[in-house]
């Protein structure tokens, strides 16, 4: 039995479950269409085409997902706050800046002094510095009130 024979037999039966499913005819209408052109070369060549270009694009977005799913896996895994850099590659942030962006989300904001106080630094200037090493690679803003300077999350 050659497809065409199967195909046949596939439309007789398709009437038997039409009886069941009313919406089964509207489904497969294109199907039925598909087979009446599939004699024509062209056209296999053009679906055959959209197939592949169906197939490059479904390729990509699963290629997209799997590096953010390979992000969030490394995040977990660490423990700790990863950023993607445009070349694909990870940076970990280090203990100390670690506690200092957990820190800065429990609080929402701090100061060099409280960081100063909760990491017990010798001086506010090693908090101030660490603090700066974080706004400047863009994980924290900064914003000035009076003297104090608040570093809060970058979003």
């Amino acid at each position: 039995m050659n497809n065409h024979d199967m195909f046949k037999e596939l439309l007789k039966s398709r009437e038997a479950v039409k009886k069941l499913d009313p919406k089964f005819d509207e489904l497969t209408m294109d199907l039925h269409e598909l087979f009446q052109q599939s004699k024509d070369p062209f056209f296999v060549s053009m679906l055959l085409f959209k197939l592949a270009q169906e197939r490059e694009a479904t390729n990509k977005i699963l290629s997209e997902i799997n590096d953010k799913y390979d992000k969030i896996m490394l995040e977990l895994k660490t423990g700790g706050t990863v950023k993607v850099e445009e070349e694909k590659t990870f940076t970990l942030l280090a203990d100390q800046d670690k506690k200092i962006m957990d820190l800065v989300t429990k609080k929402n904001a701090v100061t060099a002094t409280e960081i100063q106080k909760e990491l017990n630094y010798k001086g506010v200037n090693a908090a101030s510095q660490r603090l700066n090493k974080l706004f400047k690679e863009g994980y924290l803003k900064k914003a000035q009130s009076g003297k104090k300077v608040l570093y809060f999350i970058s979003r």
